[in-house]
């Protein structure tokens, strides 16, 4: 899926994927990084569905799992 010019326009854009998983991590909500193709940053998604998930969600899982 593409991300559409007025939607990447409303999010907020990170220099590096290593920038936007800091935020991620501190988020209450599970959220991935994404590289835009229309501006070439990294954007944070809600969706992740069937996608690979960053470490640190995974870890938060299981520990949810585990409780």
């Amino acid at each position: 899926m593409r991300t559409r010019p007025g939607i990447c326009q409303r999010k907020k854009r990170y220099a590096s994927e290593a920038d936007a998983l800091k935020v991620a991590e501190c988020a209450d909500i599970a959220l991935r990084p994404y590289r835009c193709a229309l501006c070439r940053r990294w954007h944070l998604t809600s969706r992740t569905r069937g996608m690979k998930l960053p470490a640190f969600e995974v870890a938060r899982r299981r520990s949810a799992k585990a409780s």
